[in-house]
């Protein structure tokens, strides 16, 4: 047992100045998500208060699809984490995932300005229960995976100017690991987001509103 454990923290160390990158575009990414709803003219914020009550009353009506929304969100999951892990092998792509870690802290921004622009206060409470814990261990591994793989892409465009030789094979190794954890974690996270949290939604908005 000590061994696997071991092995396994072996193979999830990070660089810190890397993680600390990862968490500064995050933070970015949702302060400007935030912003961009504030700023949006009074026919796209007419949009967006649409598009959210419609969504908080499939939770109240019951008509709120389930299995359809673990697939949706389970395939996305995969796709995001498939193409930082192969950005990772190419690493002349590596500003590609730094977009994708911004476009996804952007979404975690707007959705919580989106339900406060709608509910106000009551707003401020549905915005947390809906990025909380599932989008925030998300973007927490997404941040994570990214760190590593702007490591590994800066390494080897290091290598390839400096003409040096290293043992790639290590890193594309721990690659494929962190990814593989990252899916199996963003799995759990895909169910919770598609069975639990709509639950926890139907009863409170029944109160609520």
């Amino acid at each position: 047992m000590k061994k696997a454990l071991d092995k396994l923290l072996d193979n999830i160390k990070f660089d810190k100045k890397y993680v600390l990158f990862s968490l500064i575009l995050v933070i970015l990414g949702i302060v400007t998500g935030s912003i961009f709803v504030v700023i949006l003219n009074s026919t796209d914020k007419n949009i967006v208060i649409e598009y959210i009550e419609s969504f908080v009353e499939s939770f109240k009506n019951g008509s709120f699809n389930y299995l359809d929304t673990f697939k949706n969100s389970e395939i996305t999951n995969i796709i995001f984490v498939l193409i930082i892990t192969i950005i990772g092998f190419t690493y002349f792509l590596f500003p590609i995932i730094i977009i994708i870690l911004f476009y996804k802290a952007f979404i975690i921004g707007f959705s919580l300005s989106s339900f406060i622009l709608t509910y106000k206060l009551k707003g401020l409470l549905l915005s947390v229960l809906y990025i909380f814990p599932h989008m925030i261990i998300n973007i927490l591994l997404i941040s994570l995976l990214v760190a590593f793989t702007l490591k590994l892409s800066i390494t080897m465009i290091k290598c390839i100017i400096k003409k040096k030789e290293v043992n790639m094979r290590q890193y594309f190794n721990k690659n494929l690991y962190i990814s593989l954890i990252t899916i199996i974690l963003m799995t759990l996270t895909a169910l919770y987001e598609s069975f639990v949290l709509p639950l926890i939604f139907k009863g409170l908005t029944k109160v609520m509103f």
